[in-house]
């Protein structure tokens, strides 16, 4: 846990601690009483390895590859155009890296066992000091180096533990280590690997884009690159692990092992199956990236596409290495997938049964026993690979919470009793009775337009599992008319049978519509503020939806009219406040969006309400009824106009921004710096507000949530001068920055000018810049562009571009260094992605 705990914290990682079950640098190894065992796994050569000068990449070009000239390597196994590792490699491996790196316990679990009908044994490689296995194969790769080698050092494409592992372990060994990270790479893995000594470079918005950047350091600066799961030495590395089990276990009969890239899973199998080929290897994939099988069915290296990402994100790799696939292919007994739910489920047994953290990808293996997918193993000895705990502590909330879901022990239900004195009394005490817990509870009487007596409650409560909450439903059925949301695929034929006999539907919303009348839409649905926040948040995928509506906006496929603007006037019963009505269809789209957005009312802050609030009304683009009525109170528009920020600095700012500034620290501020984070790296941020503990507030805030970080600032110059991207989001009544203060290469993204009388950006500053817009006819009206037009310095022909031209390819964005004020209005483009892709959420 020690290990696990320090690399979630983003600070520097302690020497590695030594663990029950793990051998110090002096202490030999357990031997099982095998004379093969023992044979095999003694080094069959000297620790100094043949000199290799092969090259593998993810996805570098095939050119990077040079072929090993050492008479040794001639004795290497070819297939296919990879050299495959040996036994003996990997017996090489094992002896060179034993003093460096933990040797994980092994611990048979009477919890897991017990609940499974399996003898399970845990093999603990999450205990690694920089939490997960990929510690082996990176030492093993670094000692195998000339020394010539050493001195240039070495260069990786990776976004996280194998990023963490080299950077670890070239600290230990004095090797410089270079690591080129995605856009997309975690803020803390990127703090980490930095505070352990690697140069980091922030390179391309997938792995893909940065593997291929790393052609540079091989070619002029002759640095060895290590691919993290298909290297020769990564592999050699990797398979240690099963040397390990089979020494310190008898009998073993199968070891279940998770496949991305494929490394670990090809390192195991050969160790394993060429001492004892009766043991059974068995791979586990994520269902939404099963590329590993994907190659076996066709007989080689495939792509797979993924429907979307996976919490198991470290075996998210579509194509799985080409020499760990010839290595494994006549080694694997079996592959399985995991779904999502299997995964969830998973992390919460662990947590509760083992009390221990993996992340997705560690627990795979668990989740693949739990989820019955290996029924031919039970009574027998199975070894279970939990390799890396390395989970972002929000991210595991959150799992953990949609464990209980899927575990039928946190239910929702709605249901409709009596509007009188006593009416929600009878209801709780109903619940009581069955013994659940009330965590939340709402009542709505707006929305039952036929029963004006009538109130529906939405409760949220925890159990002990589906029976209780059979029990529950039975309970409520006998007095109210009740409409259960459980997990799909959890009711019982009978059950579901039951529940439709009385006219309720097994995966009701939360907020049931009442009945449509015989020749009437239904009634729409209403999510309330609660149900959106809780559901809905800041993510890469919701970035996208925002970033297709854009080109989509720019391909002509969306209808988006003119914002309304309706001013409310300060008087003694009203104001002052703004009104933004927008709306808008992307075609193809299962729905339309209209939003109503309420803003300024800044008197209410006084009373202690907020100044902003707002619905989406989400439409059926079939029929065009109103489909569900989305109280979200601003919330949505914040996110959308964060996405929108995200999507700017995607495509605008300089490749090796590091630096941003915020002027302004309110909701819209936070939006923009939570939403960017999915898409972009920054290293350090610097915030301003005229209300200096605001700011603070909002700087503890961010550096404790994204892992970098953040300065409050005496001045916005300050603030604007240390920036390489600017946001701004002030009310818009006056000038937020200076020309001289900012950088050449900078990138503004304003989004507080709304409407005709706000503006922040000087008109000069717009004159010196390439301008893009997100709407150039909106923004000649009420945006940044509306006030330089005023002022004389340009025309709407003056603007580069759109923002979703460079989205689509059709415009160039930024060329080199030069200035650039990105102004967001925002569209009813972003309205009507983001009102579809909550209602995916939700539904």
């Amino acid at each position: 846990m020690f290990a696990a705990a320090g690399a979630l914290s983003g600070t520097p990682l302690a020497p590695r601690p030594a663990c029950r079950g793990a051998l110090g640098r002096n202490d030999r190894a357990p031997r099982v009483p095998s004379k093969t065992a023992r044979l095999l796994v003694r080094p069959l050569k000297a620790v100094e390895e043949p000199r290799r000068s092969e090259t593998s990449a993810e996805d570098v070009p095939a050119d990077l590859e040079t072929v090993c000239a050492d008479p040794v390597c001639s004795t290497r196994l070819v297939v296919n155009g990879q050299d495959l590792p040996a036994f003996e490699d990997v017996s090489t491996a094992h002896f060179r890296i034993r003093n460096g790196v933990v040797r994980t316990p092994l611990v048979r679990s009477r919890q897991l066992s017990a609940v499974t009908e399996m003898n399970i044994f845990l093999k603990h490689e999450w205990q690694q000091a920089t939490g997960s296995f990929k510690e082996r194969g990176a030492r093993n790769s670094l000692l195998a180096l000339t020394d010539e080698q050493r001195k240039k050092g070495v260069v990786a494409a990776s976004a996280g533990n194998h990023a963490l592992a080299l950077a670890y372990h070239g600290a230990e060994l004095g090797i410089p280590v270079t690591v080129l990270m995605p856009s997309i790479a975690p803020l803390t893995k990127i703090t980490k690997c930095r505070a352990l000594g690697a140069n980091v470079i922030l390179e391309g918005d997938s792995i893909a884009d940065a593997a291929l950047a790393a052609q540079a350091y091989v070619r002029d600066e002759g640095m060895k690159y290590i691919n993290g799961f298909d290297d020769f030495n990564i592999i050699a590395g990797a398979g240690s692990v099963g040397l390990e089990i089979l020494e310190d276990a008898e009998n073993i009969d199968a070891i279940v092992v998770p496949v991305g890239g494929g490394g670990l899973i090809a390192g195991v199998a050969l160790a394993v199956k060429t001492i004892n080929p009766n043991v059974q290897i068995i791979g586990v994939e994520p269902s939404r990236c099963a590329s590993m099988a994907a190659a076996m069915e066709a007989g080689e290296v495939v792509k797979v596409t993924m429907p979307g990402p996976t919490l198991a994100d470290g075996l998210a790799v579509p194509a799985v290495g080409p020499r760990s696939f010839e290595v494994l292919r006549t080694r694997v007994d079996k592959l399985v997938t995991v779904s999502e739910k299997d995964i969830s489920v998973a992390l919460l047994r662990l947590v509760e049964l083992e009390k221990l953290i993996q992340e997705g990808a560690g627990a795979a293996g668990i989740a693949a026993v739990l989820a019955g997918k290996l029924p031919e193993l039970k009574g027998k000895n199975v070894a279970v690979l939990l390799c890396g705990g390395n989970i972002d502590t929000s991210t595991l909330g959150n799992v953990l919470e949609r464990g209980l879901v899927n575990d039928e022990r946190l239910i929702r239900f709605s249901c409709v009793v009596p509007d009188r004195p006593g009416g929600i009394a009878g209801l709780c005490a109903t619940i009581a009775f069955v013994g659940a817990s009330i965590k939340q509870i709402n009542h709505e009487r707006a929305w039952l337009q036929d029963d004006s007596h009538s109130v529906q409650v939405t409760v949220t409560c925890e159990l002990t599992g589906p029976q209780m909450a059979d029990h529950l439903y039975e309970a409520l059925a006998e007095k109210y008319p009740v409409d259960f949301t459980r997990p799909k695929g959890n009711l019982s034929g009978e059950r579901a049978a039951a529940l439709n006999r009385n006219g309720q539907s097994p995966a009701a919303p939360p907020a049931p519509a009442a009945p449509a009348k015989a020749g009437q839409l239904p009634a729409p649905k209403l999510y309330d503020y609660d149900t959106i926040v809780n559901n809905v948040k800041p993510s890469r995928a919701l970035v996208e939806a925002v970033e297709d509506a854009f080109a989509q906006l720019a391909n002509g496929k969306v209808d988006v009219p003119m914002p309304m603007h309706i001013g409310v006037a300060e008087t003694a019963a009203a104001g002052p406040g703004d009104c933004h009505i927008k709306g808008g269809y992307i075609e193809g789209a299962p729905t339309w969006t209209v939003k109503l957005a309420n803003v300024s009312f800044y008197k209410n802050v006084e009373k202690g309400l907020p100044a902003g609030s707002g619905v989406f009304v989400v439409c059926d683009a079939a029929n065009g009824g109103p489909k569900a009525i989305l109280h979200e109170n601003r919330y949505l528009t914040d996110l959308r106009t964060g996405a929108a920020g995200a999507v700017a600095v995607k495509h605008l700012a300089a490749k090796r921004a590091k630096s941003v500034a915020f002027i302004g620290t309110g909701v819209i501020a936070e939006s923009m710096a939570r939403s960017t984070a999915t898409v972009f790296g920054f290293e350090e941020a610097f915030a301003y507000s005229r209300d200096v503990s605001k700011a603070q507030t909002f700087c503890d805030k961010m550096s404790e949530e994204l892992g970098y970080p953040f300065a409050a600032c005496g001045s916005a110059e300050d603030a604007v001068r240390a920036a390489d991207v600017v946001f701004t989001q002030t009310p818009g009544g006056e000038w937020v920055l200076e020309e001289s203060w900012l950088r050449p290469h900078a990138l503004i993204v304003c989004s507080g000018s709304d409407q005709p009388t706000k503006n922040e950006i000087p008109p000069n500053v717009l004159k010196k810049a390439k301008v893009v817009t997100d709407i150039t006819a909106q923004c000649a009206r009420v945006g940044e562009v509306r006030s330089a037009i005023a002022a004389g310095v340009m025309t709407a022909e003056d603007v580069h571009a759109e923002l979703g031209q460079i989205v689509s390819g059709k415009v160039k964005g930024r060329k080199g260094k030069e200035l650039i004020v990105c102004d967001l209005t925002g569209t009813g483009a972003q309205d009507a992605a983001i009102g579809s892709y909550v209602m995916d959420v939700l539904d």
